[in-house]
């Protein structure tokens, strides 16, 4: 009676026989595309499962196999510099892996970024690369714990099962940019940073904090200022450290977004960058050297993090019982314009 009941009210779908079998949804997508071979006794599980839900290859799992060899991405925000680099090179990335990309953008919205997720998880795809704007997403730990291939790109998850994940490090780039600054014989450096939830900007003020003090600054006595990822964050900011006590001679900002904010804010002011005021950034946009001076930021390789996401993808595809990996990609200081000795 109770599968007389499922089919009349909808198609049985592969996540009702992984329910019924004990497995990935992903395990038996594969196993019905012919990507993996089973133990006889799980290939004997998902064979009865399927039998019981009364699924089948011509009614059900149309949308399986259509979706065979594609993935979804989701981004904050794809107009973002940042995350539009994400994006392109996921997709250049995935080309090479025979994989097509479905992009979602969340636009910042915590609503959206769990939506996205559960409407990949509906099309059945072979699996997910996921940039969130937050440290957490309930509907992602579930689909994470059900065994779907995901990898985290950018921002490491909490409160989730453990999962791939490929993040900056956040903490040489601070360390880097504030150093630079230290050693052009600055001693009021201000840092501007991102929402002080996100682990990458805990790491970034913690290396802010060590190059400081390796330096002989009190990093207590530095301005400090946290809002968001974005130019225009980065504009008002400006406002809040130009009306400073001890008026900083540096700013580290910790991302590209709210450098270029800030210096779009100096040329209204009329206040010269780096005479008046050096800047470093964090990203390296290609924005960051079009602009004039050119910024000087810490280059995050997208590249490199797109194509280490989706060969952990290709390869929790493949074994989704393989060890969880976890990359921390290097960064590198680049030497603009924007940066320079404070004026007398």
């Amino acid at each position: 009676m109770a599968n007389e009941a499922l089919r009349s009210t909808r198609r049985p779908s592969l996540h009702d026989v992984a329910e019924r079998a004990g497995v990935a949804v992903s395990t038996v997508s594969r196993f019905l595309n012919g990507q993996l071979e089973l133990r006889p006794e799980t290939e004997s599980r998902v064979m009865q499962a399927i039998e019981e839900v009364g699924y089948s290859r011509t009614s059900g799992s149309s949308r399986a196999s259509s979706s065979k060899g594609v993935i979804g991405l989701v981004v904050p925000r794809i107009g973002n510099a940042y995350f539009g680099g994400i994006a392109e090179n996921v997709v250049r990335s995935a080309d090479s892996f025979g994989l097509a990309v479905l992009i979602a953008s969340t636009f910042n919205q915590v609503r959206r970024q769990s939506d996205y997720v559960e409407l990949f998880a509906a099309k059945e795809l072979a699996g997910i690369v996921y940039a969130g704007s937050t440290t957490s997403n309930a509907a992602l730990a579930r689909l994470i714990g059900s065994g779907m291939p995901v990898v985290v790109i950018d921002e490491a998850l909490v409160d989730a099962p453990p999962v791939d994940t490929v993040v900056v490090d956040d903490y040489a780039g601070a360390y880097q940019a504030t150093a630079h600054l230290a050693a052009l014989g600055h001693e009021r450096i201000a840092l501007v940073t991102g929402p002080e939830s996100l682990a990458s900007v805990r790491e970034r003020r913690r290396g802010f904090v060590d190059a400081c003090v390796r330096a002989g600054l009190d990093p207590e006595a530095q301005f400090s200022l946290a809002g968001d990822f974005s130019e225009e964050f980065g504009i008002g900011a400006l406002s809040h450290l130009l009306a400073a006590p001890q008026r900083p001679t540096a700013v580290f900002a910790a991302s590209d977004a709210i450098a270029l904010g800030m210096m779009a804010g100096a040329r209204n002011l009329g206040i010269g960058i780096p005479g008046d005021l050096s800047i470093v950034g964090f990203d390296d946009v290609p924005g960051a050297s079009h602009v004039s001076p050119r910024l000087t930021t810490i280059r995050t390789p997208l590249d490199r993090m797109a194509s280490s996401a989706l060969s952990m993808l290709s390869a929790r595809i493949d074994d989704p019982d393989a060890p969880v990996r976890r990359s921390v990609t290097p960064v590198v200081l680049v030497v603009g314009e924007s940066s320079a000795p404070p004026s007398a």
